[in-house]
């Protein structure tokens, strides 16, 4: 009995040894240095048939801190989810369930369900999309090149890699513009006109007089859609497609407000009354509640409303979810947002 007490033990010695040994060659709780990364779900096949990704980690010549060159957290969360979603919505007796923008709005993926990956980095969330067998995948981000990478090894055919850059929308722009000449015609002769109040969100500095708005910046990405979609779930002709689905991990991080209108505008410009988003969301202590809070007053802006859901409550159908929970799952929320009305624009 002793003996195997003190077998169990080292047992037990040795894991916690291989654990700290793993959590050292983590950096925020996940592999950003080797060279390949492996993601596997029983949707998808399990470990047999695993995504595999190439990144440029810490170690190589080609590393960017705080770039898109390396895997993030939160997008093996939102893997996670989006699969356990479809596996569930499959198998239910939901009678909507092979209605793509009914589907979307649980977090699953059926045939004819059209999605765009904001912010993709390595793109793992929109390869989940392709390869849970969704018609169109737009994989978008400012810099494509890990992404483009990754789908080319996949083999994937039904998805694409898009560049996008997030851009304010013409009415937000016309508004700053507005409120900041009343601030300066209001200001004393020599005074800083610059207006800060946080309930005057449009009032940053202008943007170049070429820059394109938010509507003109997502055209490409819609038409990469359309390519392959005659008619939207709803009847719509092609000319007002627009995805079913649009999902992002990590985006909203550190950035300031400015940065929050561009993400919120580009999404709305993204979506149509079926859309449903799926953003997941981690605070690292470094300034990402007040992000997120400028975040969410953009959206609210740009016609956009939902909520947040800590991850370790997430539920498919009221059933709890079946993939096993990820490092800090603890410190991440998933974002559920919907358009509910037109922008001052439309």
């Amino acid at each position: 009995r002793s003996r195997a007490m003190a077998e169990t033990t080292e047992s037990t010695e040795a894991a916690a040894l291989v654990s700290e040994v793993e959590a050292l060659f983590k950096i925020h709780g996940v592999d950003q240095r080797s060279s390949e990364l492996l993601y596997a779900h029983p949707a998808l096949g399990g470990d047999a048939s695993p995504i595999r990704l190439r990144q440029d980690g810490s170690d190589s010549a080609a590393f960017v801190p705080g770039t898109s060159t390396v895997i993030w957290p939160c997008a093996y969360s939102l893997g996670d989810f989006l699969c356990d979603a479809t596996a569930a919505v499959r198998v239910s007796d939901d009678p909507r369930r092979d209605d793509p923008a009914h589907a979307a709005s649980l977090g699953a993926i059926t045939p004819e369900t059209l999605v765009v990956e904001v912010g993709a980095g390595l793109g793992l969330a929109g390869l989940v999309a392709a390869r849970l067998g969704a018609k169109r995948v737009s994989i978008t981000d400012a810099t494509t090149a890990a992404a483009r990478r990754n789908l080319e090894a996949s083999g994937l055919t039904n998805a694409t890699v898009d560049e996008l850059w997030w851009q304010r929308a013409s009415w937000r722009r016309v508004r700053g513009k507005a409120k900041k000449q009343k601030a300066l015609d209001l200001a004393p002769s020599g005074a800083d006109a610059t207006c800060s109040d946080e309930s005057e969100p449009e009032s940053d500095q202008d943007e170049p007089p070429d820059a394109p708005d938010a509507a003109a910046t997502v055209a490409s990405v819609l038409r990469s859609l359309r390519l392959d979609a005659s008619i939207s779930s709803s009847g719509d002709s092609v000319n007002e497609i627009y995805p079913h689905m649009i999902v992002a991990s990590d985006v909203c991080y550190s950035q300031g407000r400015r940065e929050m209108q561009m993400l919120a505008d580009t999404m709305g410009a993204l979506c149509g009354f079926e859309t449903t988003l799926w953003l997941m969301f981690e605070d690292r202590g470094d300034c990402c509640w007040g992000t997120l809070q400028h975040f969410w007053r953009a959206a609210e802006s740009a016609g956009l409303e939902g909520d947040p859901t800590p991850v370790e409550e997430v539920t498919v159908l009221g059933e709890p979810r079946t993939s096993q929970r990820r490092h800090n799952d603890s410190e991440r929320l998933l974002l559920r947002l919907r358009r509910v009305r037109k922008t001052p624009a439309e």
